[in-house]
């Protein structure tokens, strides 16, 4: 009877806000770039007040990136955490937020897991990944729940028709095999992607295996509306190489420990353009299951399975009036969690939202340039903890390629279920973590540049930790100030680009930095291309910081700074590129997540096959 209500609501609404309705790529410039992640509304990368950064299929393949996290270690003001080897959970910090507070999507489907929030970036491939999107600060004014630091939101339609086979092999057992393919015409669209990799890792049960496939198909069968179907699945099998000792004083092989399970979505996307208004549907489930297992454990055998599932269905309604292009919609969320292990189990456990939210895009101009503005609301509603209102507010002046922006919003994140239910510290009087950033930045845009600064102030309240009843509460508070600065030049064969992240985090309660969020970062890349040769150098460092140790005394780490390089050379005799990739070129021993060791040197050698 809701959903009818919300349905029959929206319907009324959405007219009445137009009833006042007057009469970044190797392909395009970035400036005429089009984002779709930083407003409900798509808009260029020139004209949009959002922080935002493009990673595109081209710089994928130039770095012939495997996974997701690779890539994302470039962007300005994100940290990447990995336990150990390629394949191991890999969390994502944006600006001093935790990894729960930053929300990822695929093609606009919520990826984080229910169960204890966040998302593990571990077995996410670049597999027929067209574009990633990437919105600093705040946006649950948007997208609600999770939208706390920050947006990741991983895109797969293509833009044009094709087809790429490719096989790669590598030091340490690496195979790695790809088939993807693109068809468009007036009044259909469809893409495909397979991709099955085996990794050996680098010590004993260190191994990794993932099979992924995903596809869409769009069909318009008039010129103004078109209805879609998104999926993905994808399995994985891992081992994981060491454990703490049952004395918690080292860290001792674990030959029998490892980690399987399945993660899959689908959506149904609807568009109907009315010419005034233009309405858009969609529907998405989102599932992952995983299984833990040692038999050989320190204290005997472990066990753990936990059983996710997201639901969500989206309406909006976008029109032209007299005040911009106003954006109604609302969302309903369904999520459930089962959990067992050797101490504890919950079966179903639900969470329910209900939300609505409203944005104006308004542009004008000014003197001899242009002002953006971007306001929104939105109104989320839990079963669990009650209601919360988050606002955002953004403004660009524009003039000649050059930016001068500025935003303030309010962020927030529901418990998660395993905050309010687990029979270990479960909490059901919970309430939602709440945060607050401004942010002031400058963008520059040339045919062949680009150079963004962003400087950024969030406050994080209510954090949920474990408090003195030994059980969650809300009881952290935590500030992140920082700079962000990219840049990036195109010179006849020369490319080349840098990141830089300074970052100053503080824990109120004890004056101590955040846990795994490096004061320095940053990345440079320098590419040469010259008729069918190229290659690419990409240099990231993350600086010393705060971690935690699991063993005895346990407490806080001084985690070390590390700097990498990778590099990729390619040749290209027609349709065929063959590569040569040497990973952690000067074998660097280094450790993203304190006490687990991250991969050494490894060379690689594959083929695409590219039907254009």
């Amino acid at each position: 009877m809701k959903l009818l209500h919300f349905v029959f609501v929206f319907l009324l609404v959405s007219p009445l806000a137009a009833q006042t309705t007057t009469t970044t790529t190797t392909t395009q410039p970035v400036a005429q770039e089009i984002v779709v992640t930083a407003s409900a509304v798509p808009d260029s990368v020139e004209e949009t007040p959002a922080s935002v950064t493009v990673i595109h299929r081209e710089d994928i393949e130039r770095r012939e990136a495997r996974d997701v996290s690779d890539v994302l270690r470039e962007v300005p003001g994100v940290a990447v955490s990995r336990t150990g080897s390629n394949g191991k959970a890999t969390s994502l910090f944006i600006r001093g937020g935790s990894s729960k507070q930053a929300l990822v999507l695929w093609n606009g489907i919520p990826l984080n897991n229910p169960y204890f929030s966040g998302y593990n970036f571990g077995q996410m491939s670049t597999a027929g990944v067209e574009r990633v999107e990437v919105v600093r600060g705040p946006f649950s004014a948007l997208y609600g729940s999770e939208a706390v630091s920050g947006v990741v939101n991983v895109l797969t339609t293509p833009s044009r028709s094709g087809a790429v086979v490719e096989v790669a092999g590598g030091g340490h057992g690496l195979v790695n095999a790809l088939a993807s393919g693109a068809y468009a015409s007036d009044r259909w669209s469809a893409n495909a992607s397979a991709e099955h990799r085996q990794d050996d890792g680098f010590a004993a049960n260190d191994d990794f295996r993932s099979t992924t496939f995903l596809g869409g198909l769009t069909f318009r069968p008039i010129d103004h509306l078109s209805i879609g179907v998104l999926g993905r699945r994808s399995t994985y099998d891992l081992g994981i190489p060491f454990n703490v000792n049952a004395a918690a004083d080292a860290f001792e092989p674990s030959p029998a420990r490892g980690e399987d399970g399945t993660e899959s979505q689908f959506a149904v996307p609807v568009r109907f353009d009315g010419g005034r208004i233009a309405y858009e549907l969609h529907y998405a489930e989102n599932r992952r299951d995983d299984h833990f297992a040692d038999p050989l454990g320190a204290f005997g055998p472990e066990e753990a399975t936990t059983h996710a599932r997201v639901r969500t269905a989206r309406a909006t309604a976008s029109g032209k009036s007299a005040l911009g292009m106003i954006t109604i919609g609302g969302e309903l969320g369904r999520d459930a969690v089962d959990h067992r292990d050797n101490f504890a189990q919950f079966d179903t456990r639900r969470r329910k939202s209900d939300s609505v939210f409203a944005e104006d895009q308004l542009g004008f101009g000014a003197g001899s340039g242009r002002v953006e503005l971007t306001a929104g609301i939105r109104y989320d509603h839990y079963d669990t903890f009650g209601s919360e209102t988050t606002p955002r507010l953004a403004a660009a002046w524009l003039r000649g390629g050059h930016k001068i922006r500025a935003a303030y919003g309010e962020g927030f994140r529901a418990p998660s279920i395993g905050e309010l239910y687990f029979p270990f510290g479960g909490n059901l009087n919970l309430g939602p973590e709440r945060s607050r950033n401004v942010e002031i930045g400058y963008d520059r845009f040339t045919n062949v540049a680009t150079l963004s600064a962003t400087l950024f102030r969030s406050q994080y309240r209510g954090l949920i930790a474990f408090g003195s009843s030994g059980s969650f509460e809300n009881v952290q508070r935590a500030n992140a100030n920082g700079v962000e600065l990219a840049a990036s030049h195109h010179a006849g064969p020369f490319d080349v680009a840098l990141s830089y992240t300074f970052l100053k985090t503080e824990d109120q309660a004890t004056g101590e930095e955040l846990l795994r969020r490096p004061k320095h970062s940053g990345s440079l890349s320098f590419g040469y291309n010259a008729g069918n040769y190229d290659a690419e150098l990409v240099v990231t460092h993350q600086g010393a910081r705060a971690d935690v140790t699991d063993l005895f005394p346990f407490g806080t780490v001084n985690a070390e700074a590390f700097t990498t390089a990778d590099v990729t050379v390619r040749t290209h005799v027609g349709a065929l590129a063959p590569y040569v990739k040497l990973e952690n070129l000067t074998n660097t021993r280094y450790q993203e997540v304190f006490g687990y060791a991250s991969p050494g040197r490894r060379a690689v050698a594959g083929l695409r096959y590219t039907i254009r």
